[in-house]
């Protein structure tokens, strides 16, 4: 199909695989084109994986172009981008009445390409989705964020391999954006919900710890994280932030990017253990 390009970036036998796909100069197409196109990218992806042995996805990155470019109809990039997706997903897992056992954790923020990327990694056993008892699914958010809402699961357990892969994570409490003027209080709700969403995966799976754990603790078990945000300015105090918050032996990389709501400033995504 013209303008779009499905790449599989590579395998490790009989564990993962990472599928890409490319929509060829997305900044250029109109909201009814764009959603389309995300779908049908979607859905390529759900065809290879459906008759692979590797097939199970759990955990997805999406790069849109311009991320908060109005695209009318009180839609902007991200919320265009939504609803292809949503209708793939329907197609996909069977309705919405699958989604909170199906959809893998993702991550969506912007970049100043005019490419739109999606990566899907995929394993041979099913992820179990988790969400964070905090926030409302992203797939039941009210239509304030689109006709058709995002879909993803705040993080994935991957049982066998005692690891949890958080997806994009924000100041956002319910469904709502909160601490819309300040980084630091942004930072601070991330993070509780970071570390929320660490707690409610261990409950997820019956590893719910025999004593109760504080904020500090469920973050001690991040591994790698990435930390998205906007604006550059905002680098050194998110660096001193993370780095006072999680273990010395967490890797942390930052990335400036667009992210999905223009009031956010600071989104980030995370590996960590069931175990400490």
């Amino acid at each position: 199909m013209p303008g779009w390009v499905v790449e599989l970036v590579g395998t490790t036998p009989d564990e993962f695989s990472l599928t890409s796909v490319r929509i060829a100069d997305a900044a250029a197409l109109g909201a009814e084109a764009l959603e389309a196109r995300v779908a049908e990218a979607y859905g390529e992806i759900a065809g290879r994986l459906g008759g692979s042995a590797i097939g199970r996805p759990v955990r997805l990155w999406n790069y849109i172009p311009s991320i908060n470019a109005d695209m009318g109809g009180g839609r902007d990039r991200y919320m265009v981008f939504n609803a292809g997706r949503y209708r793939a997903f329907a197609a996909w897992f069977g309705g919405r009445g699958a989604f909170d056992r199906d959809v893998a954790t993702a991550s969506g923020v912007g970049h100043d390409g005019r490419d739109l990327m999606v990566h899907c990694l995929a394993a041979r056993q099913a992820g179990v989705a988790v969400e964070n008892p905090r926030q409302v699914a992203p797939h039941r958010y009210s239509d304030r964020y689109g006709p058709l809402p995002p879909c993803f699961a705040r993080a994935t357990v991957l049982a066998e391999r005692e690891m949890i892969l958080v997806g994009g994570t924000a100041s956002i409490r319910g469904e709502e954006s909160v601490h819309a003027a300040s980084l630091a209080k942004q930072m601070s709700e991330t993070l509780t919900n970071l570390a929320s969403v660490v707690e409610a995966a261990h409950a997820k799976v019956g590893m719910a710890p025999t004593r109760a754990m504080d904020e500090g603790e469920w973050l001690a078990r991040y591994r790698e994280l990435r930390v998205y945000y906007p604006r550059a300015e905002d680098a050194s105090a998110i660096e001193r932030a993370a780095r006072r918050a999680f273990a010395k032996r967490c890797r942390i990389e930052r990335v400036r990017a667009g992210l999905c709501r223009a009031e956010l400033l600071v989104e980030i995504e995370g590996v960590a253990g069931l175990v400490s």
